[in-house]
C-alpha cells in the first residue's frame, strides 16, 4: 500500500469520527451540569460556561428536586471526610449527599484530581494511613465516579467519557500494533509460502496489488488463519 493511499484512508476515517463526535457534542451541550461550588467562583469555569447552556452551582441546588434534573455532577473539591463517606455510603455533608444520590441515579460524577484533599499529604503522611485513603478513592472509582484534571474537563465533557492515561496509552499501542502488523506484497503471483512467511512474522493484514494473483493454496491459508487482505 503506497503512502498516498494510506493517508487517504486515515483522513477518511478521521473525518467520519469528527462527524460522529460533532453529533454527540451537540447533544451533550444541551445537557444539564451541576457544579458543586459556589456561584461566586463561576469565573473559574468560564470555558465550560461558554460551551454549555444549562449550568447550575451549589447555591442553585434544590434538595427537594435532587439530582434528577442534571446529567453531569462536577466536584471541584472533595474532602477526606466526604471521600470516606461516599466510599461507605454515609452522607456527611451536602456534597456527599448529592454525590451519593447521583451514583444511585446513574448520573455521571466527575471529581477534579487537584481537589482531592488527602492527596496533598502524600509526602508527609504515614504510608499506611495515606494508602487507606487511596483505597477509599479506588472504591469510589469502582462506583463509576471519574477523576480528571481540571484542565481536561472540557475534553471529558466533549467526549462524554473521561479516559485514564492507561486507557489512552493502550489505545495508542493498539493503533501502532495494527500499523506495524500490516505487510505489503508486490509480487504478481502470491503463493502459500509468501503468505505463510509473513503470518509467521506476526502480520495479520497484508496489502497486495489489485492485479496480483493469489494461488488456491494461498487462499486456503488466508481463510484458515483469518488473514485480512487489502488491495
Amino acid at each position: 500500500m503506497n503512502t498516498d493511499k494510506l493517508i487517504s484512508i486515515i483522513t477518511e476515517e478521521v473525518l467520519k469520527r469528527i462527524t460522529v463526535l460533532s453529533l454527540q457534542n451537540s447533544k451533550d451541550k444541551s445537557k444539564s451540569i451541576l457544579i458543586l461550588d459556589s456561584i461566586s467562583n463561576k469565573n473559574s469555569y468560564d470555558e465550560i460556561i461558554s460551551k454549555w447552556k444549562d449550568i447550575k452551582f451549589l447555591d442553585d441546588y434544590c434538595h427537594e428536586e435532587g439530582v434528577d434534573l442534571f446529567d453531569y455532577i462536577i466536584v471541584p473539591k472533595l474532602s477526606s471526610k466526604d471521600l470516606v463517606g461516599i466510599a461507605i455510603g454515609d452522607i456527611r455533608s451536602d456534597v456527599s449527599e448529592i454525590i451519593i444520590d447521583g451514583v444511585f441515579k446513574g448520573k455521571k460524577v466527575i471529581v477534579f484530581e487537584e481537589g482531592i484533599s488527602y492527596r496533598k499529604f502524600k509526602n508527609t503522611a504515614n504510608k499506611n494511613f495515606f494508602n487507606m485513603f487511596k483505597g477509599y478513592e479506588e472504591k469510589i472509582i469502582s462506583f463509576g465516579i471519574e477523576i480528571v484534571r481540571k484542565k481536561d474537563l472540557t475534553e471529558c465533557l466533549d467526549n462524554g467519557y473521561c479516559k485514564s492515561e492507561n486507557e489512552i496509552s493502550n489505545e495508542t499501542n493498539k493503533v501502532l500494533e495494527e500499523i506495524i502488523k500490516e505487510a505489503v506484497i508486490t509480487k504478481k503471483v502470491i503463493s502459500e509460502k509468501d503468505i505463510e512467511n509473513l503470518w509467521n512474522k506476526g502480520y495479520k493484514t497484508i496489502a497486495i496489488d489489485k492485479k496480483s494473483i493469489i494461488t488456491p493454496l494461498a487462499k486456503d491459508f488466508i481463510r484458515t488463519n483469518q488473514i485480512n487482505i487489502k488491495s
